[in-house]
């Protein structure tokens, strides 16, 4: 399997995110309390030492590299997550590229900008989504990424024809998150978006049964 693009593409996103906490580091006194956690309404409510809030991204990013490096040479259906590489190298990279984004909103926040967290993170969630629904059809059944139940890894037809509509629902969701976003507000965004996605995990997950029992070798068989 080709991983080159997540080893480069992340090199460079957490490469990037050691620099800015290597100048931020210079900029931000000893002893203070940065925001790190934000509610709904964009406010800090949770905050930590400059340590934990400037580290703790980068570290994220380099472990989840890691883990997409390692996964698949773990699958048993290996030849299957190999002809997944494109959604496994989206996944990777799309994942180590919010943790990018949210590492520089805290430093912007944490230098005294002015910034409503929750605005600035649902469209890059929204995106992330969108990017995810559209390499999901293009999967094959593996055990780490997709959706995984006991009827789609066992029905390449159940697994098939499950992503392809949780694909579409899931590009559904974003486009309908950022018009949200962009015409009605914050708040109503990420309400479309998490309930968007939480709707298209429960709907793909009883789809995967249906397409299961439709599954025309099964039906064959017996």
């Amino acid at each position: 399997m080709n991983l080159r693009p997540i080893l480069f593409g992340s090199t460079l996103l957490i490469a990037g995110m050691a620099a800015a906490t290597a100048w931020a580091w210079q900029q931000i006194p000893d002893g203070v309390q940065l925001p790190v956690h934000f509610g709904i309404d964009g406010k800090p409510d949770g905050f930590a030492p400059k340590a934990e809030a400037l580290l703790v991204m980068p570290g994220l990013a380099i472990v989840l590299t890691l883990l997409f490096l390692v996964l698949p040479k773990l699958d048993p259906r290996r030849e299957n997550i190999e002809a997944s590489a494109k959604f496994w190298n989206a996944a990777a990279l799309t994942a180590v590229a919010l943790l990018a984004y949210v590492h520089g909103l805290l430093i912007a926040t944490a230098l005294g900008q002015g910034i409503d967290m929750t605005s600035a993170l649902l469209p890059a969630l929204s995106v992330m989504f969108m990017v995810l629904g559209n390499y999901l059809s293009k999967t094959r059944a593996n055990w780490f990424g997709g959706i995984r139940t006991p009827w789609t890894l066992s029905s390449d037809y159940a697994w098939a024809r499950t992503h392809r509509v949780a694909g579409t629902l899931y590009i559904l969701s974003g486009v309908v998150s950022l018009a949200v976003w962009a015409f009605i507000g914050t708040s109503a965004a990420f309400i479309a978006l998490v309930g968007g996605i939480v709707v298209a995990s429960i709907l793909s997950v009883v789809l995967s049964w249906v397409f299961w029992r439709q599954d025309p070798s099964r039906v064959a068989g017996g």
